[in-house]
C-alpha cells in the first residue's frame, strides 16, 4: 500500500501543477504562439494552449498514478518528486520546459508524421489504414524491430499517441544509429501507417517510385536492428 507521505507529496505536486497553468497561462500562450504560431493547425492559440496544458497533464498524471510494474513512469515520478521537495519552483520549470517539448513534438508531427493536404485544391487528409504497410521485408528476413512497428501499426497507434518525452528519446536514438533526415521521415511515415505508394506520391521528385521508400525503409531497419532492446525500452516505457 502506498505510504500516506508519498500521496501527500503527489497531491501537493499536482495542487502545484494546476496553480502554475493557470497563473503561468500567459507565459504558457506566449512560448506556444512563439513556437507553433506560423502552423495552421495551431491557429486557434487558446485552444492550442489548452491541448499542450492538458497533455503535460495527462503525463503527469499518468507518471504520478503509476503502479509498480510501469518501471518508466515510476522512475520519472520518483525523479519529479525528488526533485519538488528540493525545489518547489521545480513544477514551473517542468512545466515551461514540457511546453516547448510539446511544441517540438507537434512541429514534428504536423511537419512530418502525416499527409499534407492541398486545401488549393480541395484536398483533405487521407486517412491512415492500419496494416497496410505491415509487410517490409522478406520471409526469412526477420528484423525485430520492423516487426514491434507492425505490431504498432496493426494496433491502430501512432506518433501521436506518443509522450513527448518517448518522441524526443527515438529521435535521440536515431541520431545515435546514424540515421539521416529522409530515414528518419521515412521512419514516422511508417510508423503512423504511410504506405511507401504515398511517400512516393509526396516525394518532390515526381520519378520517385515507392520501390524508393520501401528499400530506405529496410535500411534503416537494418541500422535499428542493432539498438533493437534500447528501442523495445523506449516504447515499453510510452505504453507500458
Amino acid at each position: 500500500m502506498e505510504s500516506i507521505k508519498r500521496q501527500n507529496w503527489k497531491k501537493s505536486f499536482l495542487d502545484e501543477f494546476y496553480r502554475v497553468t493557470i497563473v503561468d497561462e500567459p507565459l504558457i500562450r506566449h512560448i506556444v504562439k512563439g513556437k507553433l504560431g506560423a502552423c495552421k493547425e495551431a491557429a486557434d492559440i487558446k485552444d492550442a494552449t489548452y491541448k499542450c496544458i492538458k497533455d503535460i497533464e495527462r503525463i503527469v498524471t499518468s507518471q504520478l498514478n503509476a503502479t509498480s510494474d510501469q518501471k518508466s513512469k515510476v522512475k520519472e515520478r520518483r525523479k519529479k518528486l525528488t526533485k519538488f521537495k528540493r525545489d518547489r519552483g521545480y513544477v514551473k520549470k517542468y512545466v515551461l520546459e514540457a511546453t516547448k517539448s510539446y511544441c517540438r513534438k507537434k512541429q514534428h508531427y504536423w511537419g512530418h508524421g502525416k499527409n499534407k493536404a492541398d486545401t488549393d485544391k480541395a484536398e483533405t487528409h487521407k486517412e491512415r489504414k492500419a496494416g497496410k504497410a505491415a509487410r517490409i521485408h522478406g520471409e526469412g528476413d526477420a528484423n525485430q524491430v520492423d516487426n514491434w512497428i507492425s505490431s504498432i501499426v496493426t494496433s491502430d497507434l501512432n506518433m501521436g499517441s506518443l509522450q513527448v518525452d518517448t518522441i524526443e528519446r527515438l529521435n535521440k536514438l536515431f541520431k545515435k544509429a546514424r540515421l539521416n533526415e529522409d530515414k528518419i521521415k521515412c521512419f514516422w511515415d511508417r510508423f503512423d501507417g504511410k504506405t511507401f505508394p504515398e511517400m512516393a506520391e509526396q516525394d518532390k521528385d515526381k520519378s520517385a517510385t515507392s520501390d524508393k521508400y520501401r528499400k530506405r525503409y529496410k535500411r534503416l531497419m537494418i541500422q535499428l536492428e542493432e539498438y533493437s532492446t534500447e528501442f523495445r525500452d523506449i516504447l515499453m516505457g510510452s505504453y507500458g
